[in-house]
């Protein structure tokens, strides 16, 4: 279902659009159109953000600018969307309804997946390799979980305590407006399910994450089936920012120029 956009549209071409997931829940979504565009590009935001987060919202604009056609959604449990939030352990579940969305445009389809929504992106990648689904071009995955380890920081602890403890959930729904189902469960790692992902990947990371430490990155890059290209950012924190968006739409071209190339690995920058 595909409606008007909103009073305040981004400054390119969008609408706003209804995804419905396998599972039954309507998540509010919003299409940008790129100008000859070689490709659609899903965005999948991190947990506690929205389609409408700043970081997010720049990255779908310079993508757009970039020439591809963008898809943004709120996550279940996030923003206008219905749902509980699993932490990433039922978000590949609403990647499988926008890929499906954006392969309606009839171009290769790239994932960008950032933290949670990184984890999401794997999960989905792993479902096309198990069930034999119609794949994708590939992904991009910034600032995302090789493992289940963080760092020990202020924001790990704050982080643990949102996602794992009752009144944390409580503070996620009141204050971040995040509806977290207390039943959620940590998956596999990540560097299990790319071991059976050969499509292309880049991954993203940064060198100030104060979340996940440099590492997550290159275990990431090292687990991959496929070709893959690890990029670690210097000024670069945790999820989407200014220092981020030129290496975050430079890895989408990547993705895209492997297809036609010979599957190399890129050394890490």
């Amino acid at each position: 279902m595909v409606s008007v956009g909103s009073s305040h549209p981004p400054a390119v071409d969008s609408e706003t659009v209804e995804l419905t997931t396998a599972d039954g829940l309507r998540l509010h979504g919003r299409f940008r159109r790129g100008e000859s565009p070689s490709a659609s590009v899903v965005v999948v935001h991190g947990f506690s953000a929205s389609q409408d987060d700043s970081g997010v919202r720049a990255l779908a604009e310079d993508l757009a600018a970039a020439g591809y056609h963008v898809l943004t959604y709120d996550a279940r449990g996030h923003g206008k969307s219905e749902g509980w939030c699993g932490v990433g352990s039922t978000e590949h579940v609403d990647v499988a309804c926008a890929v499906k969305a954006a392969q309606s445009m009839g171009l290769p389809v790239v994932l960008v997946g950032v933290s949670m929504g990184g984890v999401a992106v794997a999960g989905h990648l792993a479902d096309i390799h198990d069930n034999g689904a119609q794949a994708v071009a590939g992904a991009v995955l910034v600032s995302t979980p090789s493992r289940w380890r963080t760092r020990i920081s202020p924001l790990a602890l704050i982080t643990t305590l949102l996602t794992k403890t009752s009144l944390g959930r409580w503070v996620a729904c009141r204050r971040l407006h995040v509806r977290i189902a207390p039943e959620w469960r940590t998956g596999e790692p990540l560097e299990e399910l790319l071991r059976r992902v050969d499509m292309p990947l880049a991954v993203v990371h940064g060198a100030k994450d104060r979340l996940l430490a440099k590492e997550h990155g290159r275990r990431l890059q090292a687990s991959a089936a496929g070709p893959c290209r690890l990029e670690i950012v210097e000024g670069m924190g945790h999820g989407i920012g200014v220092s981020s968006l030129p290496a975050t739409v430079d890895a989408v071209g990547w993705v895209l120029n492997s297809l036609r190339e010979t599957p190399t690995t890129t050394p890490a920058r």
